[in-house]
């Protein structure tokens, strides 16, 4: 039922959204009876009754200066009862980690769940008196537990602020208490909120956007983010909430904003990232390792006669695979600009007793730190260096879980893998700080930017590798389509952030979600030129050539004709079946640039498609001549040849393209030539070999020799010898097997 009720409440705010008002009480009807609470159908029930005195006082033409008010409240309280209702229904029937807490908390009295929250400013407080002497001191376990059990009422309650607003500010707003722990508090508060709407609860997160931690601070803005964007539809519908949305932008610039939307939207790359390394990456670095150890001879590395001098060698350590080199140099610039490259290695490292409790996959990595102490107690060496650990600490490179599982993994790494991974990663922080620090200096606020990149990546880990992540809704599921959100306006007065999202999503080839951006921008009275061919760019790329061709077309009447925009509309045109057009702009963007070899290659299959052959040879002649290493224009040099009826040159130009990887059409071109000059034998040969490619069949070569029927009938081949030759080579196919 939980699942089933899930899907009705979506189906509630899709009807709300349209303003479809009886057909979401009819909805609601029905589910609330599952609910069997008399105040919740009582409550529904007097909606009802309002919403049709309405429709009456309406439909009877009295004016009520109030009307669109009460109208709006309505809505609101409709989307609170469908909420309340399906987190009864939920609540019931709920599986997982979530509903189990939430069923446990609801079995204690108030003042139990009160207690909790004592307890744990209790215990807080005593620890960080001790904590303040001495950090590496160990967690009590009193303090441990009442984490946990605080987290638990935090994200499953969604009324946990009631009758304890005293005790929550003290939780979250308490300037003794340590950061960490109110960061993972405002995890809580995040996943209580896509779970369930409270607007006392979305204020507070509004709240914490204030706070003086800025580890706090972005947390709780990047989670805000990810609610606003749920239930964007009803916000505006909240006093004062789109005043509050308009205040955060005194708190983060503009570029910060359009930054941290752009993580979000970037974490949709994570699994091409994962599939590339386990499918590309780390394959061809194991086919290349042996060769690598031999080039770099590491097995004499320590030996007597090492030395400081530079291997020659060295350069060419990749030249055995110069992609690999290409795509580890992108993957470099990916993880400058904070794509997420390690989820493929660390998913596989969160089995560590340390990720049993649920909150420490939110917990920021910080140092000192006794969790981390206590994991390393046993190490020595650089892996246990203060320096080190503090530096990881700060470092962007890895988000906070992958840390955790790094320092977990050391104590079951050998001896030796440790002081070299020690090492390595010693410099690598190093140098990665100074990184950061420069970064720091030429734009201000990058260090912050860090921390929501790394708590996205916690939150995307939680969210997809967590045992209990079927509990929860997951946001990376959704269709981030924040240009397309009632929020975003409000959130920065930069008018561009729309385009600018949508430029990050034409970058990265999601074009259909551009499109819709570049559409709205491409209506204005004088729109720019390069949001025009971007547009027709992203219909192109999706296939509607005719609306690609539309916006090609009104780019070219600005007037400055672009050989590119050109080849684009005659690309256009070949698309829809008008050679004719499409040969016109090719020779427009022909003028322009007379040597360019795609514009001699595409005017080339025009005049092939027009079946003017003799004027394309010319063409794929010349293409030959500037490019005489493209052996591809072999291929329409020998089919328009031998449709002139130059067999001698068609068969010198079908012989070049049988030497280089042929084609099943290749061979049949051979057979269709051999047969015009009289050598049948040689036909059912090449014909035979057409047939067996693997790309073929006897099926496929009819229907294709059945096409080419009127050049050989052209050429002299006699209409009665066709199905002579296919018998012949039917019973030649049967002698060979």
């Amino acid at each position: 039922m939980s699942n089933s009720a899930q899907k009705q409440q979506e189906k509630v705010y899709r009807l709300l959204a349209t303003k479809r008002v009886k057909e979401s009480l009819d909805v609601l009807s029905e589910l609330v009876k599952e609910t069997h609470d008399s105040d919740l159908i009582d409550g529904l029930y007097n909606m009802e009754m309002t919403y049709k005195s309405l429709l009456r006082y309406t439909v009877e033409g009295f004016t009520d200066p109030e009307r669109q008010k009460v109208y709006n409240h309505l809505l609101l309280d409709i989307y609170k009862t469908a909420d309340r209702i399906v987190d009864e229904l939920r609540t019931r029937g709920g599986q997982g980690w979530l509903f189990d807490a939430r069923r446990y908390l609801n079995s204690m009295s108030d003042e139990e769940k009160t207690g909790l929250m004592e307890t744990y400013l209790r215990e807080a407080d005593q620890y960080m008196v001790s904590y303040t002497v001495d950090p590496d001191i160990h967690l009590p376990y009193e303090l441990e537990k009442a984490q946990d059990r605080l987290f638990e009422v935090i994200a499953a309650l969604p009324d946990f602020q009631k009758n304890r607003e005293e005790e929550v500010k003290n939780i979250f707003f308490g300037e003794d208490f340590f950061w960490p722990w109110q960061s993972v508090m405002v995890s809580a508060l995040t996943l209580n909120l896509l779970t369930s709407f409270r607007e006392e609860n979305l204020h507070l997160l509004f709240d914490l956007c204030e706070h003086s931690n800025n580890q706090v601070k972005f947390r709780a803005f990047t989670g805000l983010i990810f609610v606003l964007h749920k239930y964007d539809k009803r916000l505006p519908l909240l006093a004062g909430v789109g005043e509050r949305i308009s205040n955060l932008n005194k708190i983060f610039s503009s570029s910060m904003i359009q930054t941290i939307l752009i993580q979000i939207i970037r974490t949709r790359e994570t699994e091409k990232l994962t599939r590339k390394m386990n499918e590309e990456i780390l394959p061809e670095v194991a086919r290349i390792q042996p060769n690598l150890r031999k080039k770099l001879d590491l097995d004499n590395l320590l030996g007597d006669t090492f030395s400081e001098d530079k291997n020659p060698d060295w350069e060419n350590i990749f030249s055995d695979s110069p992609e690999l080199m290409d795509k580890l140099e992108e993957l470099s610039r990916l993880q400058m600009e904070g794509a997420d490259l390690f989820m493929s290695t660390f998913k596989m490292l969160k089995h560590f007793p340390f990720f049993n409790d649920i909150h420490h996959w939110f917990l920021p990595f910080f140092y000192p730190n006794p969790i981390v102490n206590e994991a390393l107690k046993n190490e020595e060496g650089p892996l246990k260096s203060d320096d080190l650990l503090s530096s990881m600490a700060e470092s962007g490179i890895l988000c906070n879980s992958d840390k955790y599982s790094l320092v977990m993994s050391i104590p079951q790494m050998p001896g030796m893998q440790k002081d070299m991974m020690g090492k390595m990663f010693g410099a690598e922080l190093e140098a990665m700080k100074e990184v950061q620090n420069s970064d720091e200096l030429v734009e201000p606020g990058k260090k912050d930017l860090y921390i929501s990149n790394q708590y996205i990546q916690d939150l995307y880990r939680f969210f997809k590798v967590h045992p209990q992540k079927e509990s929860f809704d997951d946001p990376f599921n959704w269709n981030l389509d924040f240009y397309n959100k009632w929020f975003l306006s409000r959130l920065t007065p930069d008018e561009n952030i729309s385009l600018k999202l949508a430029g990050y999503l034409f970058e990265k080839n999601y074009f259909e979600e551009a499109a819709k951006v570049f559409v709205n921008e491409a209506g204005k009275e004088m729109p720019d030129l390069q949001i025009l061919q971007k547009l027709a760019y992203c219909y192109q790329q999706e296939g509607d050539y005719e609306s690609a061709l539309k916006y090609y077309l009104q780019a070219d009447l600005y007037g400055d004709s672009q050989a590119w925009n050109l080849k684009k509309i005659a690309l256009c045109y070949r698309y829809l079946k008008n050679p004719e057009k499409a040969l016109e702009y090719y020779k427009q963007a022909e003028h322009l640039k007379p040597d360019d070899l795609h514009t001699q290659v595409s005017i080339g299959h025009c005049l092939l498609e027009l079946k003017e052959f003799d004027e394309a040879l010319k063409y794929y002649f010349k293409v030959e001549y500037l490019a005489p290493d493209n052996h591809k224009v072999w291929r329409p040099i020998a089919w328009c040849s031998f449709v002139e009826g130059k067999f001698e040159q068609a068969l010198k130009y079908g012989e070049k393209t049988i030497d280089e990887n042929p084609t099943h059409h290749d061979f049949m071109n051979m057979g269709h030539i051999c047969w015009c000059m009289g050598k049948r034998k040689e036909a059912l040969d090449w014909y035979s070999k057409s047939i067996h490619h693997q790309d073929s069949s006897l099926k496929e070569f009819i229907s294709a020799f059945i096409e080419d029927r009127t050049i050989l009938l052209k050429h002299g081949v006699v209409a009665a010898d066709m199905p002579i030759m296919l018998d012949q080579l039917r019973y030649y196919l049967e002698n060979q097997s």
